[in-house]
């Protein structure tokens, strides 16, 4: 997509009178018989009861999510949107999580992470009538890759940037070249939307588990004796634990998911 279609898109929607924040509710008569002394005409009649529903503010809860906040408020017609690559979570994975929170049990309230993957993208705020059209710019971007393997090497410690959750991940031993091009080329699509790229030098990993607020130095504290339990595991577990094929990219928006076919 050229930098004119992505103006023109953004020119559609602004003119767009059919957007999807725009809410139609039900026709309300105003007719009526005026009696003498009717004083009807100075109460406001109530709104439908489709449209307060929908007036309702959104407020996040943290306490629905573990504590969790979001890095960016919600908005009706934002939809949260990444591109990543599913892992498979193997009973070695569990064993470890399951070490890593024993280990932890008096310092930090450690949780497991569900749907491992390999994240290629930022999480970004996708408007919805983008969602198509970026759906395809990825398609074009990425058909040209084929298959490929990653290995798995060493636990690390990672913090996001608001420094609210900390993560413990195991880092990409070997795939590393190939998924560097696939950020390469997610980030040229990504611009054609005016969305952020991925981060530089990124360190590709599978996060394993997480807890909140910036715990980075207790956990660094420990990755010797978790690293160690990790190549204890190694040798008790299949070699077909501790690598993944790659066979295809996923895209998440809002709930939402789009697959892209590696050749």
């Amino acid at each position: 997509m050229s930098g004119k279609n992505s103006l023109n898109l953004l020119k559609n929607y602004g003119n767009d009178s059919s957007s999807d924040e725009e809410v139609p509710g039900p026709r309300v008569s105003t007719k009526r018989c005026l009696k003498d002394g009717d004083n009807a005409l100075n109460k406001r009649l109530p709104l439908p009861e489709g449209f307060r529903k929908d007036r309702i503010e959104y407020r996040d809860d943290p306490e629905l999510h573990d504590g969790r906040i979001r890095s960016f408020a919600h908005e009706r017609g934002n939809w949260a949107s990444f591109v990543y690559i599913p892992i498979t979570e193997h009973v070695s994975l569990e064993r470890l999580v399951s070490y890593i929170k024993e280990l932890m049990v008096d310092n930090i309230d450690v949780k497991p992470m569900s749907d491992l993957h390999i994240s290629l993208t930022k999480t970004v705020v996708l408007r919805y009538i983008w969602i198509n059209p970026l759906v395809k710019t990825i398609q074009n971007y990425v058909k040209c890759f084929k298959k490929f393997v990653i290995v798995l090497g060493a636990v690390k410690v990672y913090c996001n940037e608001e420094r609210t959750r900390t993560f413990l991940g195991i880092e990409v031993k070997s795939g590393y070249d190939t998924l560097l091009k696939l950020v390469n080329n997610l980030d040229k699509c990504l611009s054609e939307f005016n969305l952020p790229p991925f981060y530089q030098d990124p360190s590709f990993h599978i996060s394993i588990a997480w807890c909140l607020g910036d715990q980075q130095n207790i956990l660094e504290s420990v990755l010797p004796q978790i690293n160690e339990k990790l190549d204890d595991l190694k040798e008790c577990y299949p070699e077909d634990q501790w690598y993944s094929v790659v066979e295809y990219l996923l895209c998440k928006i809002g709930n939402k998911q789009f697959q892209f076919q590696l050749t």
